[in-house]
């Protein structure tokens, strides 16, 4: 059995929750038609041998930084290498610790994590991260509030490593699951997964994601596009039933990851490409938040299914 301290419910609508891995929904069920939205682990070895593939993980930093080091404002920030192999520092470690339960009420909740100057993987900002979920007739609802507590600005990036069944219905079939996205580019990488500063439009793959005939299970994939909306939709037509992943546009980037054979698909809303510092345009032009000293930023995602 996997362990949990927080469940939420409304509407037909289940999620299951770990404040000790960031406020993770490990699972999210809608009862009515006995559909499991999220890959969920059976039991805790499974959990932990797999930590970024279950649930919702919350990325940040999110993906790799070159030699784990940037600059930003003249400022040198350092993270420690965490993927020697590429000699990068990948995801942070935000998913894998422990959140306050500030408030659980049946349908809503809201796990909160606070960090002094340094205290975060030596990131030199005093920060709080507030993840308020919400069950109802629309699905499940999160708000992400981030909030700068130090006198400088911070730069910020964050995604999520949501990873959803295939086939999410009982009633579905993984060869019968389309996605639809609307890609417009994909940032190509190199044998590091590190961007080659050059971008990719136009090939099938973007065509039959932009058209909704995408099959998930027809192959492995491992690539970061940029959108131009934040939606993404899985539609099983055995089940008639369509799973949408809705995200506010400042997710820019959508990152696709399924091994092959796999029966899931990581959809994980990204804001900012892949190692956006060394990119040749500014960082703010792909995707960097700069929060300003003691202001927020709020970030919104949704799961649902919609029948058709």
């Amino acid at each position: 059995m996997i362990e949990t301290n927080v469940k939420i419910s409304a509407c037909g609508y289940s999620a299951y929750f770990r404040s000790d891995l960031g406020g993770n929904c490990y699972r999210l069920c809608h009862e009515p038609t006995g559909s499991e939205l999220l890959r969920t682990p059976k039991n805790e070895e499974e959990l932990f041998s797999e930590i970024h593939l279950f649930g919702n993980p919350i990325l940040f930093p999110p993906n790799r930084i070159r030699g784990g080091e940037f600059t930003f404002e003249e400022r040198k920030y350092v993270f420690p290498i965490n993927e020697p192999a590429t000699g990068c520092h990948l995801h942070g470690e935000l998913y894998r610790l422990p959140f306050e339960v500030a408030s659980l009420e049946s349908d809503r909740v809201v796990f909160e994590y606070s960090a002094k100057s340094g205290e975060y993987l030596g990131f030199p900002h005093a920060f709080r991260v507030k993840r308020e979920y919400v069950a109802s007739e629309n699905g499940l609802c999160e708000c992400t509030e981030v909030t700068n507590e130090s006198d400088e600005n911070m730069p910020f990036m964050i995604a999520f490593h949501t990873t959803l069944n295939i086939p999410f219905s009982p009633y579905g079939d993984a060869d019968s699951c389309k996605l639809t996205l609307p890609a417009l580019e994909e940032q190509l990488r190199d044998k590091n997964y590190l961007p080659v500063l050059k971008y990719a439009s136009g090939r099938e793959r973007e065509k039959a994601l932009n058209s909704g005939s995408y099959a998930i299970s027809a192959s492995p994939i491992s690539s970061l596009y940029e959108v131009s909306g934040a939606r993404a939709c899985i539609t099983d037509e055995k089940a008639k039933l369509s799973l949408v992943y809705d995200c506010d546009d400042s997710y820019r980037y959508r990152m696709l990851w399924r091994r092959d054979g796999a029966p899931f698909i990581a959809l994980e809303p990204q804001t900012c490409a892949i190692d956006c510092f060394h990119l040749e345009k500014p960082a703010h032009e792909k995707g960097l938040i700069v929060i300003e000293p003691h202001k927020s930023v709020k970030l919104r995602q949704r799961l649902c299914l919609n029948p058709f």
